[in-house]
């Protein structure tokens, strides 16, 4: 249910209490999405122990919950289709699973998959779900997915089950406290997809941007503080059915079997990431009143909604978080902002290069840019980047973006990694839309720029593609050529239509 690589979410350190230096390192295809750690401590090898202590603790954890890989214990135990006594963390999924189902009156449901296979195969034949279809489903979630015998736990027969809203915050949580057991570690965060924890004596900001799929870049909504707590955002912005040209969210009232689409966004602070994961997706399907008495009847969680016009919902402890002015629309909404040339934009369109058979890898840093016919960087669109110990360590391997990064910065005095720098979303394909602002928010004049990709990896290889485009009132299609580190790159330079912003 959570979208993928802090799609909604993105965070960095504001308030260090004791030494050490961060250090972060991303992973790409991580429990289907990107893995993010943060560690703060002296030393490097310190860092890397805590990284493999996290991979070692994510890979534990999959190969016991994981309702995809058919030899984990779950899958097992379903083919099993007996009762059985469990591993310590299965059994305790499925009993949170049971608790939150009855808490949150059915929003959440793990066994919602059964109505989410019936919408994929209508999208697929292209018509909407027999409603009778549908309502059997509906009556089939009423009844448990499973059945304890003290305990011991029986699997109900043809009752598809996944944890996409559960198994992720359990997953980070644990990964989390393995790495604050490492010597030598002061704080850490773990980020897997939209759902991070952090520990340690240090305060984190949390920035949510915009749920808008037109704002993926720089449109922030909020910003809060956090300490020893877990977040998770859930969201149907950007994943969903499209089906007789109506697109529907991939979020659905287990209840009814319909798609909810009240709530753009919903992000939930609590004491777990677990519980923040559960959280987040039951407030995206109950009603905003219902979510707020849910979150107000529960210590220490706190929550932010953004229903489907846009204003924002808090829970009466938010503004305890809250570093932002509050404000009832979504911020940065460029649709009252002046259009650029008439109401242009320019969508780029990204695919990295993937290692063959589905393997974990550390992703390569990339940055795409627009400069100038003077070579002057006027706009940094994407940044993926990787940090150890004091400074960002790796940003020099982009060579001709760092060079353009020393020029902008003598007259800005503004450090843009800070600004711009974001963790990628799922594995594969990315994009972005750039309205025509500058790094100084200033829409850029008519004329002739260059669109710039630079791509490096450690202990790799260095690519640098380029493109030069004419800016004005002509729409136009452009294609770079693939190369080791970039599969594709397309970018379009078109009038935003009300079509691209739903």
């Amino acid at each position: 249910m959570k979208l993928a690589v802090l799609l909604f979410v993105t965070w960095c350190l504001v308030s260090p209490v004791h030494g050490g230096e961060p250090h972060v390192m991303n992973h790409e295809n991580v429990l289907g999405t990107s893995l993010e750690i943060r560690v703060w401590c002296e030393s490097a090898s310190v860092a890397t122990r805590a990284e493999e202590a996290v991979l070692a603790e994510i890979d534990r954890m999959a190969r016991i919950v994981s309702t995809y890989d058919s030899t984990s214990e779950f899958s097992r135990w379903q083919s099993a289709g007996r009762f059985q006594e469990l591993s310590p963390e299965l059994t305790h999924l499925l009993r949170s699973c049971d608790q939150w189902r009855e808490r949150t009156d059915g929003a959440f449901h793990p066994g919602v998959e059964r109505v989410s296979k019936i919408w994929r195969a209508a999208e697929m034949a292209k018509s909407l779900p027999d409603q009778s279809e549908l309502e059997t489903a509906v009556r089939r979630l009423k009844e448990a997915p499973w059945r304890w015998n003290g305990a011991k736990v029986e699997p109900q027969p043809d009752y598809p089950v996944t944890f996409n809203a559960i198994a992720k915050g359990a997953i980070v949580d644990a990964a989390s406290l393995v790495a604050m057991k490492v010597p030598g570690v002061d704080a850490v965060s773990v980020a897997v997809g939209g759902d991070l924890r952090c520990l340690g004596d240090r305060s984190h900001k949390i920035s949510i941007p915009s749920p808008r799929p037109e704002l993926t870049r720089g449109a922030i909504i909020e910003q809060f503080e956090i300490n020893n707590q877990g977040v998770a955002t859930s969201s149907g912005a950007y994943r969903g059915f499209t089906i007789e040209g109506k697109r529907y969210s991939h979020l659905i009232d287990p209840r009814n079997g319909q798609p909810v689409d009240h709530v753009l966004s919903a992000t939930v602070v609590a004491p777990t990431t677990e519980q923040a994961d559960v959280l987040a997706t039951a407030c995206s399907v109950l009603t905003v009143q219902q979510s707020l008495d849910l979150v107000a009847s529960l210590d220490h969680v706190e929550c932010l909604l953004v229903d489907r016009d846009g204003k924002r919902h808090f829970s009466p402890g938010w503004n305890g978080l809250s570093r932002s002015e509050p404000t009832s629309l979504l911020c940065g909404d460029d649709e009252k902002a002046e259009p650029w040339n008439g109401g242009f934009e320019l969508k780029l369109d990204l695919e990295i290069n993937q290692p063959d058979g589905g393997r974990r890898y550390k992703r390569p840093y990339v940055a795409v840019w627009v400069e100038d016919r003077e070579g002057y960087p006027v706009k940094t669109l994407i940044l993926w980047v990787q940090s150890t110990g004091k400074g960002p360590r790796w940003i020099p391997d982009l060579k001709r973006w760092y060079r353009s990064d020393r020029v902008r910065k003598e007259s800005e005095e503004t450090d843009l990694v800070e600004l711009v720098s974001e963790a990628t979303r799922k594995p594969g394909k990315y994009s972005t839309v750039w309205k025509g602002q500058d790094n100084r928010g200033k829409l850029v004049a008519p004329g002739e720029y260059t669109v710039y990709i630079e791509s490096a990896r450690e202990h790799g290889t260095y690519q640098l593609s380029r493109k030069k485009v004419t800016i004005g009132k002509e729409p136009f299609t452009e294609e770079f050529e693939s190369n080791v580190e970039i599969k594709a790159a397309k970018f379009e330079y078109r009038l935003s239509t009300p079509a691209a912003k739903n």
